[in-house]
């Protein structure tokens, strides 16, 4: 995570522009379009009210050997649809960072609590773990 990675955070929350150009020493400014709180760079991933079909970003910086290929092995939590695209990351001399999606939905038609899986990276000698944790929420709908 760097500090751009903090200030989106800031603008996700609610924090005016203002407020935390003091904080960073720099005048800045939130983008004209609210970042989700969930595109957060945290290794970790949280959702706390999963009600429909969700697309986060995540990057990875590679810090060992300069080549490498990591594939995804995904344990979704119970009731959770998880999709990695790519699903392979290939890291050389001139790719060190990769951005990629985690795409999450649920099949719960209830509330829950919260269900635990983790989203895994491996290229046969090195393991990269991430938590997840997603509770669903459904919207109460009334028919009239």
């Amino acid at each position: 995570m760097g500090k751009e990675d903090y200030i989106k955070y800031l603008c996700a929350v609610g924090y005016n522009s203002s407020g935390f150009s003091q904080l960073v020493g720099q005048v800045t400014a939130c983008s004209s379009t609210r970042p989700s709180v969930l595109d957060m760079n945290l290794p970790s991933i949280t959702i706390r009210n999963l009600r429909e079909n969700i697309n986060l970003t995540r990057s990875v910086t590679k810090v060992g050997p300069v080549n490498a290929v990591y594939k995804a092995h995904i344990d979704p939590p119970l009731g959770i649809s998880v999709a990695v695209r790519p699903d392979t990351l290939v890291f050389n001399s001139a790719v060190k960072t990769i951005m990629f999606t985690v795409e999450v939905s649920t099949t719960h038609r209830v509330n829950t609590g919260y269900y635990f899986g983790s989203l895994t990276w491996i290229d046969g000698e090195h393991v990269v773990t991430s938590a997840l944790s997603v509770r669903t929420r459904i919207p109460y709908y009334t028919e009239e």
